[in-house]
């Protein structure tokens, strides 16, 4: 029994139990009552409200982490993102319903997740391999967030995985394409229709995979040389691509320099000559990048991506991935000189704070000017 009595004057008594940890706050949560009587009375009042409070925990005993697990993402996962529901679906279905699945929801501690991370981080992959302390922090973020739930169900008091140990990652260090390899992968694209034409959008304008193929026509504005992102490509965990927001929601509009609008208006006339060909209508909402001839269906993400791994070795890219792209264009154009607030905007991030604690290695001389100042007044 959680609880304690007090007595607060004649025949008064404070009962208090405790009810777990308050999700929103952090904080201890108790359930508190006053009564009246002898102290035998306030005991037995006391085993009635913990009882009480008890009850959805000893309701929930027999649940297993397999049940939880499964009935938390039934509920959550309609409201995520298809990425997100594909990559939960796989930690649940791949790493934690076969090692915990089994175990009460109740009966999990600390040391149970402890001891879980430390076995993934030594033969938790396939056949047996180590696994990497990033994907085993990923495994933790969705076992913490299931067992929130079980908190907040009231079906356990603490959430042993807050105070369990994930391994610590490291942040990636960005290294940015060279412009010329960049350059030279843009060429070696033009085998492919279109490709060229992807691989140069990626680069200037920095969106990402999806938003680039989720473009349509008519978010094309060839006369004022400018596009627009408002919407993203994902692939669900069954194969079908479904079109989502772009992350932060808000349409981004991009302005172009007129080489990449003079392959633009280049790649639009071959976009039409093919739906002539074809005896099919180009419309104005065709995706931009289609391998049909009336532009209904945009390129898969893992085409991109394919002929990206494909292309890089000539091009000098071993190493980079097609996301780098992205940090390309930052950091040229911060090492350009292009305010902070210019590019945040482009790269469609909500605060120009966040593009500065990305690519603060990039603003041009300021730990060399920093160093020359310091210097200065110890040498005057």
């Amino acid at each position: 029994m959680r609880g304690s009595l007090r007595e607060k004057a004649d025949n008064r008594w404070e009962l208090r139990v405790y009810a777990g940890i308050d999700v929103q706050t952090g904080k201890k949560r108790w359930v508190s009552r006053t009564v009246r009587g002898s102290r035998s009375e306030a005991e037995a009042e006391l085993a009635s409200l913990s009882d009480q409070v008890d009850y959805p925990r000893r309701r929930a005993s027999g649940t297993t982490m397999g049940e939880l697990l499964t009935t938390w993402y039934e509920l959550a996962s309609p409201h995520w993102a298809p990425n997100t529901r594909r990559h939960t679906r796989s930690v649940i279905e791949v790493h934690l319903v076969p090692r915990l699945g089994h175990l009460a929801v109740g009966k999990v501690t600390t040391v149970d997740l402890d001891d879980f991370y430390a076995e993934l981080l030594v033969r938790g992959g396939h056949d047996g391999k180590p696994l990497k302390p990033g994907t085993v922090q990923r495994i933790h973020g969705v076992l913490r967030r299931a067992l929130t739930q079980a908190v907040r169900w009231e079906w356990i008091w603490d959430n042993p995985a807050v105070y369990a140990r994930a391994p610590r990652v490291d942040q990636r260090e960005i290294y940015s394409p060279p412009p010329k390899a960049v350059a030279q992968l843009v060429a070696a694209a033009a085998r492919l229709p279109g490709l060229a034409m992807y691989f140069r959008l990626a680069a200037t304008t920095g969106a990402r995979r999806g938003q680039v193929l989720a473009l349509r026509w008519s978010d094309v504005d060839l006369e004022r040389g400018a596009i627009s992102y408002s919407r993203s490509v994902c692939e669900e965990a069954g194969g079908a691509l479904v079109i989502v927001p772009t992350k932060n929601r808000r349409r981004n509009r991009v302005e172009l320099d007129p080489v990449t609008v003079a392959m633009l208006r280049e790649h639009h006339g071959a976009a039409e000559a093919r739906a002539d060909a074809a005896g099919v209508i180009a419309r104005r909402d065709s995706y931009v990048f289609s391998h049909d001839a009336d532009g209904v269906k945009s390129w898969r993400p893992d085409y991109v991506s394919k002929q990206f791994c494909r292309l890089r070795r000539d091009a000098g890219l071993d190493g980079h991935r097609l996301h780098d792209l992205r940090h390309f264009m930052a950091t040229e154009m911060i090492h350009a000189g292009v305010p902070i607030p210019i590019v945040a905007a482009r790269l469609a991030h909500a605060r120009p704070s966040t593009t500065m604690n990305v690519y603060a290695h990039a603003v041009p001389g300021g730990d060399r000017d920093a160093a020359i100042g310091l210097a200065s007044l110890l040498d005057a």
